[in-house]
């Protein structure tokens, strides 16, 4: 097991920036707090998080996940919906063009497939709770850091 990897901590940064309220008729411009991109967080790491709370092999975790990723693409595939306990549901979904007659509806309508993440409700709360950590940047001192 890699225990070089330390903890990543951080915060969710974000900046003041200047936008266009187009939805209202005289299009305003006022300023929001706008996310700004952070570092992500790739396999490695999130692997060996996992294999440390389950106490097992980082190379389980890894078959484990790649073994979720084939069940799902298999079931997704197949015009299955496949529901994660505690994280979700993923599920194919279709962009299609219109049409004015229904025997104009086949298969070269399709614009576009592909799996939609629905989140389940804990996942899409997670930022909701007080331990999550704002830090306001100001982007024109933000290159002297």
């Amino acid at each position: 097991m890699n225990t070089s990897m330390q903890p990543v901590k951080g915060a969710i940064l974000v900046y003041p920036k200047k936008v266009t309220l187009n939805y209202r008729e005289e299009k305003p411009e006022v300023y929001q707090l706008c996310h700004m991109r952070s570092n992500v967080i790739h396999n490695k790491e999130i692997i060996y998080y996992a294999a440390k709370a389950a106490h097992v092999p980082e190379s389980t975790i890894e078959m484990a996940g790649e073994a979720l990723f084939d069940a799902i693409n298999y079931f997704c595939a197949n015009g299955h919906s496949v529901q994660m306990p505690g994280i979700g549901a993923f599920g194919p979904q279709l962009k299609t063009k219109t049409k004015e007659d229904e025997e104009e509806v086949t298969e070269d309508c399709i614009n576009r497939k592909y799996i939609r993440f629905w989140p389940k409700y804990d996942i899409r709360n997670l930022c909701n709770s007080a331990n999550i950590n704002i830090e306001v940047k100001d982007l024109l001192h933000l290159k002297d850091e």
